[in-house]
């Protein structure tokens, strides 16, 4: 049976893999290890016979414009994961991505994808991990009744206010076990003796009144607020990829 330590631990686990697998997207389009800029082009030919590699890219200028590359012995050939491959797994009209240096090739490789999972692809990695002894079921039918409450309507869609009104109540717990593990002397508030964590390092900031102390209310403001940053944040990510799409 899967525990409900284990469970946390799995969900937990592939939202970081889909946070940091964006995040390493991003750097690995941006820049090699050295801190050199690639370059984005258009693979036109692919002659190995003769060594050489045409591509189309664009100048200076943004004006596009065909190059070709000697295939020397120094050059590297990597795969979207990072793992080296051959020059045969690039054909023409592939996208991929070249470092240059003094004007020659250094490296080609196909640029990185973003994850095109979604995170209710997380349920489909707790049914593969749930093992069917007796009970198997059982964080399953934990997550199931935690939607389930959420459709307040009982029309078999989530209320968008019942959503709401659940993302700020996980806000209070967490604000609320933070006191429970943290207020040692159960006065109602969190002293710099108290405090660990990221909350020993934010004191001087999360308290607002400046009384030596972090109450209730001081550190839910924090956490509300930073909750809103990052949802707010990624709106801003997904307006910026719609975009670039168009």
């Amino acid at each position: 049976m899967l525990r409900p330590w284990r469970t946390i631990a799995v969900l937990v686990f592939c939202t970081g893999v889909l946070v940091a697998a964006e995040k390493k997207t991003r750097k690995e389009n941006s820049q090699d290890a050295s801190g050199n800029k690639p370059a984005e082009v258009n693979i036109v030919k692919v002659d190995a016979k003769n060594g050489t590699l045409t591509v189309r890219i664009k100048d200076s200028e943004g004006k596009e414009r065909e190059k070709t590359y000697q295939l020397t012995q120094d050059v590297r050939f990597f795969d979207q994961t990072g793992n080296a491959v051959a020059i045969d797994v690039f054909e023409s009209g592939d996208d991929a991505l070249v470092l240059e240096r003094e004007g020659k090739l250094t490296e080609l490789r196909r640029p990185a994808r973003a994850h095109q999972g979604r995170p209710s692809d997380l349920i489909n990695v707790l049914v593969e991990m749930t093992d069917c002894d007796e009970g198997c079921t059982g964080e399953l039918q934990r997550a199931y009744d935690i939607l389930r409450r959420l459709d307040t309507q009982k029309n078999g869609h989530i209320d968008a206010s019942a959503l709401k009104g659940a993302r700020e109540q996980l806000v209070k717990d967490r604000v609320d076990g933070a006191f429970k593990r943290l207020d040692k002397d159960h006065d109602g508030k969190i002293s710099k003796e108290e405090a660990r964590g990221m909350i020993k390092r934010n004191f001087d900031r999360l308290d607002r009144n400046r009384d030596g102390a972090i109450d209730r209310d001081e550190l839910l403001q924090a956490a509300t607020e930073r909750q809103e940053h990052r949802r707010s944040e990624k709106q801003d990510n997904r307006r910026s990829e719609k975009e670039e799409r168009k």
